[in-house]
């Protein structure tokens, strides 16, 4: 199935109720000690009960805007729409370089503001995606952002951060640098996601605004052996049982282990099915989960 489905079925309502239920909601995690040279000290006050009620709960307001997932999407396609074709403006080019013309208007949107580029031959189009960045990037520039691809994602530098355990970091450059819906975008986070699978490292990305969105990513590819074994090595067996359910809507149309599921079943026997007919070298996970029901 193609990604546009994919991104259909990550912006539904119960989609989204389950991955946020999953991602965790650590709030030493989510605050964690971060580099930040401008970070201001801390400070210490002396609240009432009721005032510390309050910023208790303002704490966990701004918690869960730390935790919005980045959208799953698939990689856009190339823009590359002409305008028009002018070659007897070809001679006039003294310059011999391309001439791209941008509408400033404040009040415009940089998604729909107008950017179009004039070729030395005279020919007149709509500029693409890299070069509506870059020219974004120098008349209405973002901070922390450049012009030019960071080459932590260069594939030789990206393994090496991946080795490093450099996950939070890389998305958060990447979520920085790109739209969700870049080719280079998709691929980095794909690959991030691919290798915390293989390595099994679940634990670092846990309760951070990315968990959500690579679950969704291993359901969507039917690679989620591991993420099922880490969740009942950990004993959370809501967990894995809202993996299932999210499994269940994500591939309604082939959900085999349904049919063999009794009617009136425990969270454990509706694991076990699942295990078995589901999921590929399921026997480190059925051991798993037999040593939770030894228990």
């Amino acid at each position: 199935m193609s990604l546009k489905i994919a991104a259909n079925y990550f912006i539904r309502n119960d989609v989204q109720s389950i991955l946020k239920k999953i991602s965790g909601f650590d709030l030493n995690k989510i605050y964690s000690t971060k580099y930040n040279p401008e970070l201001k000290n801390s400070e210490i006050q002396l609240l009432t009960n009721k005032e510390l009620t309050l910023e208790k709960k303002k704490s966990n307001e701004r918690a869960k805007l730390l935790l919005q997932m980045p959208p799953f999407l698939p990689a856009r396609d190339s823009l590359n729409e002409i305008l028009s074709s002018d070659k007897y403006l070809d001679p006039l080019n003294l310059t011999n370089s391309n001439y791209i013309f941008v509408d400033i208007s404040l009040e415009i949107p940089n998604d729909k503001r107008m950017i179009v580029v004039r070729e030395k031959d005279g020919l007149l189009r709509k500029a693409n995606y890299q070069e509506r960045e870059k020219t974004l990037q120098v008349y209405f520039p973002q901070d922390g952002k450049s012009k030019y691809l960071s080459q932590m994602f260069e594939t030789n530098n990206l393994e090496e951060s991946l080795k490093k355990q450099k996950y939070t970091l890389i998305l958060n450059k990447a979520c920085l640098e790109l739209e969700p819906n870049d080719p280079e975008y998709v691929r980095i986070s794909h690959r991030v996601f691919d290798y915390v699978n293989e390595v099994h490292d679940f634990e670092l990305l846990y309760s951070t605004r990315f968990f959500g969105t690579m679950v969704f990513y291993l359901i969507w590819y039917k690679k989620i052996e591991n993420l099922m074994l880490y969740f009942l090595k950990n004993k959370r067996i809501n967990d894995c049982c809202d993996l299932i359910n999210l499994y269940s809507i994500v591939h309604e149309k082939n959900n085999l282990f349904v049919q063999h599921l009794p009617e009136q079943s425990t969270d454990h026997e509706k694991i076990k099915v699942f295990i078995e007919h589901e999921l590929k070298k399921s026997e480190k996970i059925e051991q798993a989960l037999n040593d939770i029901t030894k228990v």
